[in-house]
């Protein structure tokens, strides 16, 4: 039996798209490519979302492997990265309704420790029994500890969690431990749907 709803953050509990965050601080095609290869795909990167490495040290570390030139570009992106989150009103109002329905709703996200300072900018964060933050456990999802982290955090049963997060790796760790799971593809009113039949009642 399903007792408890948990959701992922980024492009679930908000719209974002990658791409389109780095378009804003990019004025050339060599610039997208050069944060998108050096700053979001790299080891500074995982580091800060694993805890192990804060805002300042990641920007220096990645600093150093750049033309000075790009230094403060860098600096602005991580400092400012999810500060500004797009809301998602229609995932809020299904949070509330599975929240009224009894349902106990956490988070269990990857994220660096800079949640703190933007999550009061996510409505839906205030539904929540509550959150499980890469950064403070020291694991990342699809990595097996993390999910028994966030069991043990909370004294959860994995065959009574129901996750949804938009990357299918997050979403096949999770049932092999037990969870059930929906991959969520941006449209709430499908995710409603797909709710409804695993729970077999309406929302």
């Amino acid at each position: 039996m399903i007792k408890n709803i948990v959701f992922d953050m980024g492009n679930v509990l908000t719209k974002y798209t990658l791409d389109e965050c780095i378009r804003r601080y990019a004025d050339t095609e060599e610039v997208f490519q050069m944060i998108k290869k050096e700053v979001v795909g790299s080891k500074e990167w995982l580091a800060m979302d694993r805890g192990t490495m804060g805002d300042e040290e990641a920007i220096a570390s990645i600093c150093k492997r750049l033309p000075l030139e790009l230094h403060e570009v860098v600096k602005r992106f991580v400092q400012e990265f999810r500060m500004q989150p797009e809301e998602n009103p229609s995932m809020e109002g299904l949070i509330s309704r599975l929240k009224e329905t009894g349902y106990r709703i956490y988070l269990f996200s990857n994220t660096a420790s800079r949640f703190h300072r933007f999550s009061k900018n996510i409505p839906s964060l205030s539904y929540m029994d509550g959150f499980w933050l890469s950064c403070e456990h020291g694991y990342l999802k699809p990595e097996k500890e993390a999910y028994e982290s966030f069991f043990a955090k909370f004294g959860l049963k994995p065959t009574e969690c129901l996750f949804i997060d938009d990357t299918p790796a997050n979403i096949e760790a999770g049932i092999k431990l037990g969870m059930r799971g929906i991959v969520y593809c941006g449209a709430v009113e499908e995710l409603k749907w797909e709710l409804e039949k695993l729970l077999e009642k309406e929302l």
